[in-house]
This record gives C-alpha cells, structure tokens and sequence, in this order.
C-alpha cells in the first residue's frame, strides 16, 4: 500500500500537505530549566510521512557514502575517527621535536549542523549528480515544514 503511494509522490514530486506539519513538544532533562540546552525538542509527525522521510534518508545515506571524501572517516557508517586523532597526534609530536608551533581548530559541529541550510544542502546534492529523489520532494517538503 505505502509503495504505491509513495511511487506517486515520487513521480508527481509533491508531497502531502498533512506530512508536513508535526506538533512540537518540549520535554525537560535534568538541571536546571531556566536553560534551553535542558529541553529536548520531538516533532510529532504522521506516520505515513515518517516512513516516507526514512526512505528518503536511506536513499539519501547510499549515495552520499557511495563516494565519500578520502579525508572523511568520522559520522560514516563503519568508520571511526581514530585515523584522523593519530595523524594529528603524530603532526602535533612533530611540532613539538621541530620546535614549531601548531594552530589547530575545533569548530562546534553540534551548533553548525542545527543551521544547515536546507536549499544549499539539496542544492549540493544535485551539483554532485547525487539526486536520490526528484529535487521537488526535497524542496517541497522542507520549504513547506511547519510546527503547530
């Protein structure tokens, strides 16, 4: 039943108005509630739109690991950062026996990655002729999210 569906959606590239509404709802962690990073946001969404943003998703995680970049091991399915933390151990070591100073910087990706820009991103993913779905479902369906 859902294939169907979806099949349609696929070719026709509009998604349900209904999927892309969601309720958001605040629910406390500890420590202290006068500060924002003590809530977690979940978005209540429809079932029929979930499952169709996780076949997105799926889609979407094949062709972006298909060809990953070479520096890239970290936030891949089946990589670790571990190659990454011993190449900077050995630079940072050499820079010490040279007696050379060294800059590294550690961007805050917990922040960054909350402000991805949603056209930029699928944008992105065609000019590297990865589309794992017709642009307009993308495009369609983050242009048009709203919370009640």
């Amino acid at each position: 039943m859902f294939h169907v569906l979806f099949r349609k959606i696929w070719e026709k590239e509009q998604v349900p108005t209904d999927w892309k509404e969601g309720h958001l709802i605040k629910i406390r962690k500890k420590g202290d509630l006068r500060k924002c990073q003590n809530y977690r946001d979940i978005a209540l969404i429809s079932v029929p739109g979930k499952v169709f943003n996780r076949v997105l998703l799926n889609r979407m995680k094949d062709s972006v690991n298909a060809q990953p970049r070479d520096q890239q091991d970290g936030l891949r399915k089946h990589w670790s950062c571990t190659d990454q933390i011993a190449t900077l151990q050995i630079i940072a070591e050499q820079s010490i026996e040279q007696n050379s100073s060294i800059c590294i910087n550690l961007p805050d990706y917990e922040k960054a990655f909350d402000r991805v820009d949603r056209k930029t991103f699928f944008d992105t993913m065609v000019y590297l002729r990865r589309p794992s779905a017709p642009s307009g479902i993308h495009t369609t369906d983050y242009n048009t999210l709203r919370n009640s």
